[in-house]
Formats: structure tokens, sequence, C-alpha cells
């Protein structure tokens, strides 16, 4: 007769669960994905099918960021998105939820977004991770920034989008835990 503790064992790790939330700041209620425990970070991506992505980031991301972090998924509403003001827009959800030094992983359209929320309030991003979208050479962020008005310092790594989730995921999860500099990484 099999054992059922030994299977569950045996089988892969699952996403933990995952919980609605909303937050209200400047008289709007903001909603977010959260899940996992511990440093906050922050993901920004496309929703998937739903907004029309067929390609998705690596599916293995939230539950693999998830068994070492606290990881926030927001909403961003198009009407930010469609008036470029994202930026401003994330850091009244990060007042709203009181969060400091929170890590940033951002993909495609939101890499922007990312340096910029950066560079308006670097106290409260502790690290930037970017996948921008494109492939071969082109990033996609041609063009997209400006010249910041004051010096800022913060971490930043620049993924392939291309790069296997096998081993963009172990990259990006030592990044986002502070480990020193990576060297002889590969992409």
């Amino acid at each position: 007769m099999p054992n059922p503790l030994a299977a569950a064992a045996a089988a892969p790790a699952i996403c933990p669960p995952e919980a609605f939330a909303e937050v209200r700041a400047r008289d709007h209620v903001m909603r977010y994905r959260r899940t996992g425990a511990g440093r906050a970070v922050l993901v920004l991506c496309a929703g998937g099918a739903a907004e029309g992505d067929s390609t998705p980031l690596w599916p293995e991301l939230p539950g693999e960021l998830a068994a070492h972090f606290r990881v926030l998924v927001p909403e961003v509403p198009a009407a930010a998105t469609a008036e470029g003001d994202v930026a401003v827009w994330l850091v009244d959800f990060l007042d709203g939820l009181g969060a400091a030094g929170v890590a940033v992983v951002a993909t495609e359209r939101f890499c922007v977004a990312a340096l910029e929320l950066a560079l308006l309030d670097a106290d409260r991003v502790a690290r930037v991770v970017l996948v921008p979208g494109g492939g071969g050479e082109g990033t996609g962020l041609d063009g997209a920034l400006a010249t910041a008005g004051r010096a800022s310092s913060v971490p930043l790594l620049v993924v392939r989008r291309g790069l296997a989730a096998a081993e963009a995921l172990p990259l990006v999860t030592r990044f986002l835990a502070g480990e020193p500099a990576l060297d002889g990484v590969a992409g």
C-alpha cells in the first residue's frame, strides 16, 4: 500500500496560498495579490492571457519567489498605464502599504516604470530586476529614459528574456536575497 506522506514529500513544491487584498491610498482602492513571507518583492508584470500576453514570463516565477519572499503583484490600472503615470501610482501603492526597502521585479512594459520608481524614491527601492521585452540585442527600452534630477544608487539586474527559467530563476532569487556580485553569470 503506497504511503501518502512519502508521495506528498516527493511531489514538487507548490506555490504558497495566494491572497487577494486591497489597500487605500490617496482616496483610491488599489488591488493586489500577495503570497509568501519575508522581505517584500513587488512584481510588475502583464496579466498573462487576460491582457493578451500569449508568452507570459516564466510561469515558475511567483512560486520560486514566494518560497523566499513576500510577493506583491499589484493590479496596475489601465488609466495609469495609458497616461504613463505608473511610477507615481506605485509610489502611492507603496505608501498605502507602508512599504519601504522593497525589491522590484519588472517585466516588459513595466521596466521603465520600475526605473522611474527607483529614481523618484531611491530610499524605498532596495533592488531592481528588469526583464525587458524584445529579443536578441533589442531591449525595448531605447529612448525611454530621461536624465534623472538626482543621483541614486540601487542595485540593478537586467535579465535577458530568452534565458531559460532554470538559469534565470536562481539568478533572480540570489540577486533579490542580496548575495554578493554574481561573477561569471551566463547571459
